[in-house]
């Protein structure tokens, strides 16, 4: 074993002088908005470490960029324990050193054109609410934070804006990605915050808890704090080194749901471990429409931060979250953690150059692709947000839910917020709103235009139909509190646990599907549980129970193909169709000026919560695609295999076999 260990080194160290001589060799590193592939390395350091760099040499990193061949890599610099694994000037820093561990980073990256970025915490920083605690927030029961700092102290001058110069400064890095940021916000009932917001609102009211009056304009107010923090030490950073490039860990994501108005240069965020596959193709559709360059962070490794194991994913793993990822046009980079010595761990560049290979053979057919419109679902952010108990949630069940139901439909689908769809409704010929209490009046009023001109809408919930009771016909309504319910479809009858919105309809609305009193289809309710209704040139359909939720909740194929045969009705010219298999995600994008059709194979055992790893993904086997298009295809081909796939065409959309879908394929149209 040691024998081969060493052989594989000595192979590593002179592949360098082989890769120099290779076309495409880089003479610079890139810029984050053209990376592709990189790899995060954080420790989130603490105080106690004393030989920061003992086992850390150039011959290792230099060995570790050589095999996976990175884009960037982004490494520890100070985590949330506020304690930094360099050297600083500035901050507080590790007990000692046997060498500048940065400073070594900084010299083999540039001898290797990688880009050099750091981990950076910035809202969370244990260290200095210790040291000064006078800086950190007031929690709403009157005590201080051990972990947050408030917007209201020095900390952001004194420390976060000359820290992140003296990185850029003294050691050249090439940018900062910096953590603990919007989602680690908390409300701040100290003095000076207090004063402010009443001054601001002239509300003197304070709320404490999520029930009171007036807490949602004090959770929005917090936000605003937020913005300006960040809009402060971005700027900052930029007159100090225009060239700096920087972002704040969720920024402009799923969590701050938000138009990008302020000047990070990139988008970014770690995908929580757990159901990776089903969270990154939610993520990057998330990121996907905001207009700046993205990447997401897989994990490499599970763990909830509990008692469960922490365990390493397998290559297969993390290639399908990988694929999930870049199929919608994204970068994408991988989560390890340094040594406590800041080392790496050589082993891994194994199972790193496997991965990379992967998304490198895929790279041309997918990075800053452009997907092409089929299904929006709406992100509701203004009705999610006034309903969050804090600054920035984690991601909303009924969304997701809603999501994941019409992607395991096999469905082409964007998730766009409403900044992202306003007067753009019309390139799409199905809208999909999720389970909300609230639009604004004059967004409603644009969807109703989109209606009559004939686009296609499918609303779903106990609350988002009341919104367009008129278009839907609904003369009365009353909710059912939450219980088992009986639907069907596919044939087949199957139960959810929801709340449900008893409706009459009138008009010219279609009662579509109904509840039954029991897995029999002997036993129909009278209550509805779809409808549909014309509205000028365009339809509108309703989900009258919580579909998106039941199915996060309790998932079941029953659900996904009920909302599927309502797409259907409404949208039954679909550019993709699968059959074959139900377990193939599709992304459908247009790059160079090609169409090229996703193909994900989503197997695995993602909704299992114990399964902490998977090293096999069975292949799917006689995939068949139907693709519409405007003219037949001189050429159709199979990639990143190179494989030409035989193709039969009839009136308007032609027809190919994939004989075996192993993780991700594309089809590209030629």
């Amino acid at each position: 074993m040691i024998r081969r260990y060493l052989l594989a080194i000595m192979l590593i160290s002179v592949s360098w002088f082989w890769l120099s001589g290779q076309p495409g060799v880089r003479s610079e590193s890139l810029k984050r908005a053209d990376c592709f592939f990189g790899i995060h390395f954080d420790l989130h350091a603490s105080e106690d470490i004393t030989d920061a760099g003992r086992t850390l040499t150039f011959e290792m990193i230099d060995t570790f960029l050589t095999r996976v061949r990175p884009d960037f890599i982004q490494i520890d610099c100070k985590g949330h324990p506020g304690i930094s694994s360099y050297p600083t000037e500035v901050g507080f820093h590790l007990k000692g050193f046997e060498k500048d561990p940065l400073r070594l980073f900084r010299e083999v990256t540039e001898k290797n054109k990688v880009a050099l970025f750091m981990h950076f915490s910035g809202v969370w920083d244990n260290k200095v609410v210790q040291q000064h605690p006078e800086w950190a927030v007031i929690k709403a029961n009157g005590e201080r934070s051990t972990q947050k700092v408030s917007f209201f102290s020095p900390y952001i001058d004194t420390y976060m804006i000359p820290q992140l110069k003296e990185l850029s400064g003294k050691y050249k890095v090439d940018g900062a990605w910096i953590d603990g940021e919007c989602w680690a916000v908390e409300p701040d009932y100290g003095e000076a915050s207090l004063k402010r917001f009443t001054q601001q609102t002239g509300i003197t009211e304070i709320p404490r808890q999520r029930n009171e009056k007036y807490f949602p304009e004090f959770i929005e107010y917090t936000r605003e704090l937020f913005r300006e923090h960040l809009k402060k030490y971005i700027e900052a950073i930029h007159d100090f080194n225009p060239g700096f490039q920087i972002t704040s860990n969720w920024s402009y994501s799923s969590l701050m749901p938000e138009k990008v108005d302020i000047n990070v240069d990139y988008l970014s965020g770690d995908v929580t471990p757990q159901n990776g596959v089903y969270r990154s193709a939610f993520e990057a559709r998330c990121l996907a429409p905001q207009g700046k360059p993205w990447d997401l962070m897989a994990w490499g490794f599970s763990w909830n931060g509990g008692n469960m194991p922490m365990s390493i994913k397998s290559p297969v793993q993390l290639k399908q979250e990988a694929a999930q990822i870049i199929s919608m046009g994204g970068g994408v980079q991988f989560y390890f953690q340094q040594n406590r010595d800041l080392s790496l761990k050589p082993w891994i560049a194994y199972m790193l150059e496997d991965i990379g290979n992967f998304c490198r053979e895929r790279q041309k057919f997918c990075h800053k692709s452009v997907p092409v419109p089929q299904i929006a679902l709406l992100y509701p952010s203004r009705a999610y947000q006034k309903n969050s108990p804090v600054p920035y949630s984690r991601p909303l069940p009924m969304l997701q839910g809603t999501l994941y139901a019409i992607l395991d439909g096999q469905n082409a689908i964007e998730i766009l917020m409403e900044h992202n769809l306003s007067g753009r409704m019309d390139r799409y010929p199905l809208i999909v709103i999720p389970e909300c209490d609230y639009l604004d009046p004059s967004f409603i009023d644009e969807i109703r235009r989109y209606v009559a001109n004939g686009g296609n809408l499918l609303v779903i919930g106990t609350d988002a139909p009341i919104l367009f009771k008129n278009e839907l016909g609904i003369k009365t309504s009353e909710k059912v509190p939450a219980g088992q319910a009986f639907i069907s479809a596919g044939g087949r009858i199957g139960s959810v646990r929801s709340e449900i919105l008893k409706v009459e309809l009138t008009g010219n609305s279609i009662q579509k599907t109904r509840f039954y009193q029991g897995s029999d289809y002997n036993y129909p309710s009278e209550i509805t549980a779809s409808s549909v209704s014309r509205i000028g040139k365009g339809m509108i359909a309703a989900v009258y129970f919580n579909a998106g939720s039941s199915y996060i909740d309790y998932k079941t194929p029953v659900v996904r193909d009920f909302i599927d045969e309502l797409i259907e009705e409404l949208f039954p010219a679909r550019v993709v169709r699968v059959t074959g298999s139900h377990l193939v995600h599709i992304a459908v994008n247009r790059t160079g000026g090609k169409t090229m059709v996703n193909l994900i194979n989503v197997a695995g055992e993602h909704t299992n919560q114990n399964a902490i790893g998977y090293d096999e993904v069975p292949p799917l086997k006689d995939i068949y695609v139907s693709i519409k298009t405007d003219k037949k295809p001189s050429r159709v081909i199979l990639q990143p295999e190179g494989k030409e796939l035989k193709l039969s065409y009839d009136n308007g959309r032609f027809q190919v076999l994939v004989p075996e879908l192993k993780i991700h394929s594309i089809i590209e149209l030629q």
